[in-house]
């Protein structure tokens, strides 16, 4: 059984009397397995005595679509049909390519599929995930439709709900977590449908054969501009091989290197777990048995404390997006320093294109133009030097926002905008007095090569 504090329901949250199914809305929990909105789908069709039927729809309009993200989505969804197909649960992909398919609908009166199945359903189930286009899509799906939509949380290894308010520091909330994790820690077997009847679909779906996925994504109206990272591939078998690299050769050295972008002993799962293709708990039950107790401890507080305060950040704060969100001392200082002289002033294609005088920082934006993904040193130090290089807290944050959910695979994420606020003072604590920042810390690029070798970053990243 689910348990209720991952339940976020909208009014009723039971079934309704006369649907012919069960739906599953896959949006950001992209597995077939250790997932809680699944298995609650599951459950409630066995209940019913009815199909459950996953509905997973890729549009392409939503912010920042491009090849890159595509890419990964159907890499994923290819290992979701087989997945399926393996549990006998029915898997439908929508892939909408462009607007037209959208506008011959609405001239014929049609519904969307999505309305259309969620009309017919008894319930439909779906993730919960507190940022990006995804609260908004479930509450326009439920005003469009009668049929309760309830979203499960299976993005935490303990639910946002249990917390119940806002946390501004990490110390506090570590707490709160390591007192509820025995209660939460666990991987449960997804159920098996009882009822294996077909749902007719009002679409024609899409089947997301590895050997088609370039042509599919060449044919979708989104920016391709921004190319697929070759050697990071989508999908739940990556995230396996990725985790079983990180626990053979990274975690051994995690306390001591984590810090070395040089190092590569970070985990590089910040991916898998943003698409959902992997689970938190999943991960740390493997680096917990893995038998590195005190590295275990360092990672755990990066995989769980942290990221789970992001979730608790996002979901409480509806301001996470704008500086509203910074500590008003923080917000105060910024805008104190917004009267200092920057070392210089960027444009957004500047600094979109590596163009500034900085090496090292042109290093670090190449490796999210090349890689999709950053060591977490090298962002702190990013996002810092952008702040020096903006007139004002609110052009950095819109300015970071844009080239990390650009080219980040791990963008458009909780982690994200923890990682964004951070950079503006959030989760921290003044310091000496800087020029324009203030008390809020300050990081120096020129200071970073006593800290790491430099040479070898601007070498990988030429």
């Amino acid at each position: 059984m689910i348990d209720d504090l991952r339940i976020h329901a909208h009014g009723e949250r039971g079934p309704r009397a006369g649907g012919d199914h069960v739906l599953y809305w896959m949006q950001s929990t992209l597995r077939a397995h250790d997932s809680h909105a699944l298995t609650f789908a599951i459950e409630q069709a066995n209940s019913l005595r009815l199909p459950v039927l996953v509905y997973h729809g890729l549009q392409h309009d939503y912010p920042w679509a491009s090849d890159r993200l595509h890419t990964f989505v159907l890499e994923s969804a290819a290992g979701l049909h087989d997945a399926f197909a393996e549990q006998g649960i029915q898997y439908a992909l929508h892939l909408e390519r462009d607007g037209r398919e959208r506008e011959k609908r609405a001239r014929r009166g049609e519904p969307a599929p999505l309305v259309a199945l969620a009309r017919r359903a008894a319930l439909v189930v779906t993730d919960y995930f507190p940022t990006f286009v995804v609260p908004r899509a479930t509450r326009t799906l439920r005003r469009q439709v009668e049929t309760p939509v309830v979203a499960v949380d299976s993005a935490t290894v303990v639910p946002v709900r249990y917390h119940e308010r806002e946390y501004s520091s990490a110390p506090p909330f570590r707490a709160r977590l390591d007192k509820a994790l025995p209660d939460f820690h666990y991987l449960s077997p997804t159920p098996e449908p009882r009822v294996r009847r077909k749902v007719d679909l009002p679409f024609a779906p899409t089947l997301p054969e590895r050997a088609r996925i370039r042509s599919l994504v060449a044919a979708c109206d989104i920016d391709h501009t921004v190319a697929p990272v070759p050697d990071l591939r989508g999908g739940t078998r990556a995230a396996r091989r990725m985790l079983e690299r990180f626990l053979d050769e990274g975690l051994p050295r995690y306390g001591e290197e984590r810090t070395d972008p040089n190092a590569n002993a970070t985990s590089g799962l910040s991916p898998y777990l943003h698409f959902g293709n992997i689970s938190s708990r999943e991960v740390l039950f493997h680096a917990r048995e893995a038998g590195c107790a005190l590295q275990f401890a360092k990672f755990k507080d990066e995989i769980l404390t942290w990221r789970e305060l992001a979730f608790n950040f996002t979901h409480f704060n509806p301001r996470h997006r704008t500086v509203e969100a910074i500590p008003p001392w923080a917000r105060a200082e910024l805008a104190r320093g917004e009267a200092d002289q920057r070392p210089a002033l960027y444009s957004l294609e500047e600094l979109e294109e590596a163009r500034t005088g900085e090496p090292l920082w042109n290093a670090a934006q190449r490796a999210y133009l090349r890689d999709g993904w950053m060591p977490n040193t090298l962002r702190m130090l990013w996002g810092k030097a952008v702040v020096q290089w903006t007139g004002t807290a609110a052009d950095a944050l819109a300015i970071l926002e844009h080239l990390n959910n650009k080219y980040a695979l791990d963008g458009r994420d909780p982690s994200t905008y923890l990682n964004l606020h951070w950079v503006l003072g959030k989760f921290d604590r003044p310091f000496y007095r800087r020029p324009i920042f203030g008390t809020v810390r300050s990081m120096s690029l020129r200071a970073a090569e006593k800290k790491f070798d430099v040479g070898r970053i601007l070498a990988r990243y030429a």
